[in-house]
């Protein structure tokens, strides 16, 4: 007698990313936004990753997101935190990448391979692949599914180029969400606090 024993697994996530891959979690303290389940958006998203990071330190928050089988943790950065270069970012949307006379999302790998692998040569791309990073820069209300959408690009774009070079450059992300400034009072108004 044969017994046949068909077993259905679903596809599980055979590993965890870590983008970039020093900032592994390590500490008790750790916030993990779900891009798949997450009801936040982007301007939402980044004020959590200011307030939480200014507070706890960079590595103990992530935006996570299943690509596959691949689990995919970003520890966000936003400006604010010290001094950066503004040649050594590259700027993406959904759907452009921001340098030279702009390009389209599809070019973004070799883009991307241009802009670490630089090492100072063209003058507005960065200055060495330790020193480059991503801006994201997209609509302040794009929901988690739309914000997963354009990382997945970027970080498939990453790898790719990693996997080529066979080096150890690093992926930092910088959420770019634009704050509205108030103006200032008017000067009459001043005048009349004296």
């Amino acid at each position: 007698m044969t017994v046949l024993l068909i077993l259905s697994c679903d596809k599980q996530t055979n590993e965890i990313r870590y983008y970039p891959s020093y900032y592994q979690v390590s500490k008790d303290s750790v916030l993990v936004i779900g891009l798949d389940t997450v009801k936040l958006n982007f301007r939402q998203i980044t004020n959590e990753v200011e307030t939480y990071s200014f507070d706890n330190g960079y590595g103990n928050l992530f935006v996570e997101f299943d690509d596959g089988q691949i689990k995919k943790r970003i520890t966000p950065f936003v400006y604010g935190a010290g001094l950066i270069r503004e040649k050594n970012g590259l700027t993406v949307t959904d759907d452009s990448i921001y340098i030279d006379d702009g390009y389209p999302i599809s070019d973004l790998k070799w883009i991307l391979k241009r802009h670490y692998l630089n090492k100072g040569k063209i003058p507005h791309h960065s200055s060495s692949p330790k020193n480059a990073f991503v801006e994201m820069l997209v609509d302040t209300n794009m929901n988690g599914v739309d914000i997963k959408k354009v990382l997945t690009k970027i970080t498939r774009s990453f790898d790719e180029v990693k996997k080529e070079i066979n080096d150890t450059i690093e992926l930092h992300i910088y959420f770019y969400n634009i704050k509205e400034v108030k103006p200032p009072p008017p000067l009459r108004y001043l005048e009349q606090t004296k």
